[in-house]
């Protein structure tokens, strides 16, 4: 009950404020990677979310130099976790009323985010297998968000986007 008290406080809070600028201006941060508890398995691959809060910003991370935080509630448990991803998926006020999927380090979505935009070239075969996750030991924070985002709740790597059924 309390993350879920917590979690829409975060919402209120997180969605009535601008996003912070994409072209990585502002007040930006880093957290080193350690300073989160990290749970590999406190989210299950393909399990249902809903966003509360994203550091977004810094741009697009081409160098895949630090990961953006994400703070999400399973839909499945209850229970308010971070995520790091090194994708900025550009999320907008409103998608907090969206269910996402998260997807774990390695599930092929989670490694395809990992691939430069020479290595997606159309007609180019992917083998998920051959896709090693690049060590990244930086966390993008806003300051200003610290009051959400400096927190004890269980930490995973990965991503969350929308799973479509065949």
């Amino acid at each position: 009950m309390k993350s879920i008290s917590l979690a829409l406080l975060l919402l209120a809070l997180v969605f009535s404020c601008n996003s912070p600028s994409s072209s990585g201006e502002g007040n930006y941060l880093f957290w080193d990677i350690e300073h989160f508890y990290m749970v590999e398995d406190a989210l299950e691959d393909g399990e249902e979310v809903k966003l509360v809060y994203t550091s977004n910003g810094l741009g697009n991370n081409k160098d895949l130099t630090f990961y953006y935080h994400l703070i999400v509630v399973s839909q499945q448990s209850g229970d308010t976790v971070n995520v790091l991803t090194s994708a900025n998926h550009g999320f907008k006020k409103g998608d907090e009323h969206e269910v996402f999927n998260f997807f774990g380090k390695d599930n092929m979505a989670t490694k395809i985010l990992q691939l430069n935009e020479n290595q997606l070239e159309e007609g180019q075969t992917i083998d998920p297998e051959s896709i090693e996750m690049k060590e990244i030991t930086k966390v993008a924070r806003d300051p200003e968000f610290d009051f959400a985002a400096d927190n004890t709740f269980p930490t995973v790597i990965g991503a969350i986007g929308k799973q479509t059924k065949p």
